[in-house]
């Protein structure tokens, strides 16, 4: 997938209703995601679990608010596509990813034809809206950890009138001619001795600095936490301004979609 790419229509890109049919029997959490492993023909990897577990997300959220098949899908597609966009490159592209989305959302709740279907309504909108700021894009750095090659450079240097630098000499093996005596030596048991009065001052003082050092640095986390929650919760009142007025103008041209539920 190319970072570069405009969001287009995906209401049954990776969902179809022959599989929605099959979800919608699942009896329990864990039928649902063997249902789930066995669609995606996920494996017992570590990523594997990851997935699982982000694709049941997705459907338990969709069948707690009676969402059609249609709005399933269209929802399933717009998370996978929130991943792979994710995890397409090692560097942080969290906010580009959060503009996407919103641009994808809003192509999903208008009824404009070629350009936009109205597959959500408002209140679907600011659901959906919460329930991706608070996990998927809350845990977005764990995504990328977990999904993202790592990359490593080796680097090689030649200098103009040097010799090239020589192979690395093999070490020894258990058949080479050079093998290595060692004569097992009595170990000395060493046992602890009691602090002195002045080691004990001293480490109750280290203690002590440690543990307001902790403090501070305990302090300063819960900081960052309220602020980034503040600001989550500012970007979630945008997003809500932004998809009420455009979705207000066109209300009355809504298309009815199919009304299968999940049950």
């Amino acid at each position: 997938m190319s970072l570069s790419d405009k969001p287009t229509i995906v209401v049954w890109k990776y969902l179809t209703a022959e599989n929605l049919d099959v979800i919608n029997g699942a009896t329990n959490n864990g039928n649902l995601m063997e249902v789930i492993s066995g669609i995606f023909k996920l494996g017992d990897d570590s990523k594997s679990l990851v997935l699982l577990e982000f694709y049941f997300h997705i459907l338990k959220f969709a069948k707690e608010n009676s969402m059609n098949y249609a709005q399933t899908s269209t929802l399933f597609s717009i998370m996978k596509i929130l991943l792979e966009r994710c995890v397409a490159t090692p560097f942080n592209n969290n906010s580009e990813t959060y503009t996407f989305f919103k641009e994808i959302l809003v192509k999903h709740s208008l009824q404009r034809p070629p350009y936009s279907v109205g597959v959500f309504d408002v209140g679907q909108v600011r659901k959906i809206s919460e329930f991706v700021l608070n996990t998927f894009f809350r845990h977005y750095s764990m995504y990328k950890y977990v999904f993202t090659p790592k990359v490593r450079i080796d680097l090689t240097f030649e200098y103009d009138g040097l010799p090239p630098t020589p192979e690395p000499t093999p070490t020894p093996s258990e058949h080479s001619e050079l093998q290595l005596e060692v004569e097992e030596e009595p170990v000395e048991e060493i046992l602890p001795r009691e602090l002195t009065e002045e080691e004990k001052n001293l480490k109750d003082v280290i203690q002590n600095a440690i543990g307001a050092e902790l403090k501070q640095l305990q302090g300063r986390l819960e900081t960052m936490i309220s602020e980034h929650d503040e600001k989550i919760s500012q970007q979630v009142e945008a997003l809500e301004e932004s998809i009420g007025m455009k979705s207000g103008r066109k209300s009355s041209k809504k298309k009815k979609v199919p009304t299968a539920t999940l049950r």
